[in-house]
């Protein structure tokens, strides 16, 4: 089986962090089963490490990422993987790239959030970037998962403190985790604790946490991992997605086509 995990421009900005995410997938991996890891450009430029974690707090911004991560799944398709992973807290892109191919492409935050709530009550992400809020909030109730979920506890800490602790240097990292997890537990009931931005759940992985004061602290890689196995066993099963409705009817190839060349076309009317 070949599964492709996609990530943002921070896959391969920051030094030594794919490595990480395959070590980690290393783990848990069954023989036969090859994972490739892609950022949405496959390149370590300057352009990248200046916009990585940065476009995110735009939405005209965000919606390159989604679109270049949408034609990353359908080359992994063309390529013959069997699933993809959209390795990003906001699961940018997941519902269109869905109505596009047949293979089956989940999601980091809603794996996480159907995860959570097999283990305990209440829920809440532990993340950084407070400017992403309205995306974690908006993926949160598009799920469907209001009732299940807390406010996301965001840590007193950014990028810089994240880079140190791949580097090996997590003191910080760590005490800015555990603080801000257990403010939540405290003042929001929460009992499971998710990692927000993946390179967080890679972090507390190589420290060996898996709970705290009780709380479960959720391995997203483990259920990420099945969760891609077991859809694309559905499928050769011949169980697929629905294609009914707005968000999951696959368009017709002749329709697309037209639409693709009418907005590439130089001059072509705008509105």
């Amino acid at each position: 089986m070949r599964i492709w995990e996609q990530g943002l421009v921070a896959t391969y900005s920051l030094p030594g962090y794919k490595e990480l995410i395959l070590e980690h997938y290393a783990t848990y991996q069954r023989p036969g089963t090859e994972i490739a890891v892609h950022g949405v450009r496959d390149e370590v430029s300057e352009t990248a490490a200046r916009i990585a974690g940065r476009a995110v707090n735009y939405a005209y911004l965000h919606r390159f990422h989604d679109t270049q991560i949408i034609e990353n799944v359908r080359r992994a398709e063309r390529e013959g993987f069997d699933a993809v992973i959209i390795g990003v807290l906001q699961d940018p892109g997941l519902r269109e790239a869905r109505s596009v191919v047949d293979i089956p492409v989940i999601g980091y935050g809603e794996v996480s959030m159907l995860t959570a709530c097999m283990l305990g009550s209440r829920f809440t992400f532990v993340a950084i970037n407070p400017n992403m809020d309205p995306l974690v909030r908006a993926m949160i109730r598009d799920q469907g998962m209001e009732s299940r979920a807390a406010p996301t506890a965001y840590m007193g800490c950014g990028y810089e403190d994240l880079g140190d602790a791949v580097a090996g240097k997590p003191e910080r990292f760590l005490a800015a985790f555990k603080t801000a997890a257990q403010k939540a537990m405290h003042e929001h009931g929460v009992d499971v604790l998710l990692p927000g931005q993946t390179i967080i759940a890679e972090l507390l992985w190589r420290a060996g946490i898996r709970q705290l004061d009780g709380a479960v602290v959720l391995d997203p890689r483990l259920p990420l991992l099945r969760m891609a196995e077991m859809r694309a066993d559905m499928r050769g099963a011949g169980f697929g997605v629905s294609r009914r409705g707005f968000y999951w009817a696959k368009p017709p190839a002749d329709l697309e086509r037209a639409v693709h060349d009418f907005y590439a076309t130089p001059g072509a009317p705008r509105g």
